[in-house]
């Protein structure tokens, strides 16, 4: 299943690309690359090679969709362990 934006919450998010739009850490936004790993509460995201830590309950987030678009997605909305947040019904 590709991510649509009817989706991105019930979409492994490992692998796609993202963008920090928003977030009340100021030096967060702007952090841009693909999504290496994700917690319960965390995202990591691969920049420039290396890893930066990102607290989904303060930061929203564009993913880039299959058709080169994104969809933004608050990270409130993404809180939960990754295998429980897919089988979550919205």
């Amino acid at each position: 299943m590709s991510v649509t934006k009817q989706n991105p919450m019930r979409h492994e998010l490992i692998g796609l690309e993202a963008r920090v739009v928003n977030s009340s850490d100021p030096t967060l936004v702007g952090i841009h690359g693909k999504i290496v790993d994700e917690t319960r509460d965390m995202l990591v995201v691969e920049q420039a090679g290396k890893d930066k830590i990102i607290p989904k309950s303060s930061s929203t987030f564009l993913i880039a969709m299959s058709n080169g678009k994104g969809v933004t997605v608050e990270g409130k909305k993404l809180i939960g362990r990754p295998e429980e947040r897919v089988r979550r019904k919205r």
